[in-house]
């Protein structure tokens, strides 16, 4: 399709002047537009206290998920450190694998960036059930070696040690800009500052994906957001502006979604999905006995939705609501006796605003 692909050679420099790239092997590259997508690396720890030891893990490629099975092979004992979205699902994979596993993080409950505390203390009771310990409000000193140099247990800062033959960070990402700092970096939420089309202050040159700061249009706002949604739909609509001298901004719904415990002999599986945003106050609904249904809600107006063990039109309603943002009775949702229930007064809501 006439793509060259040139592998194993980063970029070193950017002359915006001249439009041309350096990379590592000397290589001198002219462009007309340039297509920023270098997306994020994981953040990690110091090699002075571990961070890169045999049996330590951190997971963003293909390769890295292949390195991590090779060793949940051999291994007996696994330290999660991180309490979001990797440390959960790598968790519930390694118990899959019925290995001793224990998460730990500096936070008082597991992601607390999304999840009320009401949902974090019903998902890690659902994840004691299934055998992961947790270590709350716990900061990593070092990570020690043992007498074949692999990692043999953790340190932590109160003076108690974990032991474990196999560790996963699982921290958080870094835009990787790299020597595009010179485009223009939004110094609050990181990576590369662009507009609704994904142009950067210098003309020519465009930032998609994870590393891209653009402007979250419905909540007005600037933001990044880590997730291979956002990196594709970005993608497509920086394209389609430069090619097509398209006009229209950027509007992206934030949307997570988990799925653990999905293994052969799983007593329960879990799936999540989230959309919209967690603001102001919360409303939650269902026994998660599997169901549960939490929503955000602002002025009135009904900014984010979650729903564990949704049907498939369930989850399908979820973007319609945190898009259109309706107005709902909040004492007439409280008082619903299902998820179901909850989900037909949000639905009604939205239907009663679409005929005004």
């Amino acid at each position: 399709k006439g793509i060259e692909m040139i592998y194993e050679d980063p970029v070193t420099d950017v002359n915006i002047e001249k439009q041309t790239l350096q990379t590592q092997s000397g290589k001198l590259l002219k462009y007309g537009s340039l297509i920023i997508a270098t997306g994020c690396t994981a953040s990690r720890f110091p090699e002075k206290i571990g961070g890169n030891l045999p049996g330590v893990h951190y997971i963003r490629d293909v390769a890295d998920a292949d390195s991590l099975i090779e060793s949940f092979k051999k291994a007996k004992k696994v330290v999660v450190v991180g309490g979001g979205y990797i440390g959960m699902e790598v968790a519930a994979a390694a118990v899959g694998w019925n290995l001793d596993t224990t998460v730990v993080f500096p936070e008082d409950r597991l992601l607390s960036r999304l999840f009320t505390p009401s949902l974090s203390q019903k998902y890690e009771e659902l994840y004691q059930q299934n055998g992961v310990k947790f270590v709350k409000g716990a900061k990593i000193k070092n990570l020690e070696a043992g007498a074949d140099g692999r990692v043999s247990s953790v340190s932590l800062e109160d003076g108690s040690t974990i032991e474990a033959d196999t560790v996963v960070i699982g921290i958080g990402a870094k835009p990787a800009v790299g020597p595009f700092e010179k485009v223009g970096v939004n110094t609050t939420v990181g990576g590369i500052q662009v507009d609704g089309l994904f142009r950067t202050k210098v003309p020519g040159i465009f930032a998609v994906g994870d590393v891209a700061a653009f402007p979250l249009k419905i909540y007005d706002r600037v933001a990044r957001v880590e997730h291979v949604d956002h990196a594709r739909k970005s993608a497509q609509h920086c394209v389609s502006a430069l090619l097509t001298a398209r006009t229209h901004i950027y509007d992206y719904l934030p949307y997570f979604y988990s799925r653990v415990f999905e293994y052969e002999g799983s007593q329960r599986k879990v799936w999540w999905q989230f959309f919209g945003d967690n603001v102001a106050e919360t409303v939650e609904i269902g026994n998660f006995d599997p169901k549960i249904a939490t929503f955000w809600i602002d002025s009135g107006r009904l900014k984010g939705v979650l729903i564990e063990s949704g049907t498939a039109e369930e989850f399908q309603l979820l973007p319609k609501l945190a898009r259109a943002q309706p107005l709902v009775d909040k004492a007439k949702l409280q008082s619903a006796s299902s998820v179901e229930e909850a989900l037909e007064i949000a639905h009604k809501s939205l239907q009663a605003e679409a005929t005004v």
